[in-house]
């Protein structure tokens, strides 16, 4: 992954690497489930993210000819996030005032550059760090990941040199995602050098790789241990 640099034998991950595949598995999400026909995301399952995953990599794969913007697909994954403080509002008021179909091309094309990717991702209409990076996680779950204010939490404890990030200033937004995508890059390495397998279930597995964990996966374990 361009912009990130693992650093293996820097700092320890922030997790146990021997306790990731059961806090994988006691993951649990569940905002407003219910509210959309879907029980709560957990193992093996994990229903509502698998559905998102899977159409998300549809609109990725669409050829730049054919790409319309999912706009009822974006507003899924808002209320998938429980839509904090009225995200889902703000996106709808605001989409008159850009070209969505041409905004989210941009992200789709900055996949394999992190930086310019989240940067994209931010200049989506109501996007925070937190959406934004929702966002990259279901374009890509093999290279990226959600960053919430719960995993933000547990980093500046655990992780020596965590930056803190403050909200509404786009170079500290992508400086810290940045920071966060080596966390779980070094995170991987380490998985996959101690032989730690991902646990099975419904989720595709990160390819070619024997232990089967994407970034995704450890930021699922992260947030179930923060």
């Amino acid at each position: 992954m361009d912009n990130t640099t693992v650093h293996p034998e820097t700092n320890p991950p922030p997790v146990d690497i021997q306790d990731l595949p059961a806090a994988f598995q006691q993951y649990r999400w569940e905002k407003k489930h219910a509210l959309y026909g879907f029980e709560a995301d957990c193992y093996p399952n994990f229903r509502w993210i698998h559905s998102l995953e899977t159409r998300f990599a549809w609109v990725r794969n669409r050829p730049n000819e054919e790409f319309e913007a999912p706009v009822f697909l974006l507003r899924e994954m808002i209320q998938w996030g429980g839509s904090q403080n009225g995200v889902l509002q703000k996106f709808d008021e605001n989409l008159g005032g850009i070209c969505l179909d041409l905004a989210l091309w941009k992200v789709i094309e900055a996949l394999d550059r992190p930086k310019e990717a989240i940067a994209a991702a931010l200049d989506i209409p109501a996007f925070g760090l937190t959406y934004a990076s929702k966002l990259l996680r279901f374009l890509d779950p093999v290279r990226y990941a959600a960053l919430d204010s719960q995993i933000r939490g547990l980093l500046l404890e655990r992780e020596p040199g965590f930056p803190t990030i403050f909200d509404g200033n786009t170079k500290s937004m992508v400086a810290g995602y940045v920071a966060f995508l080596e966390v779980l890059e070094r995170t991987r390495h380490e998985a996959q050098k101690a032989k730690v397998v991902r646990p099975e279930c419904k989720l595709a597995a990160a390819p070619g790789e024997t232990q089967g964990w994407r970034n995704a996966d450890i930021e699922m374990a992260l947030f179930a241990r923060s």
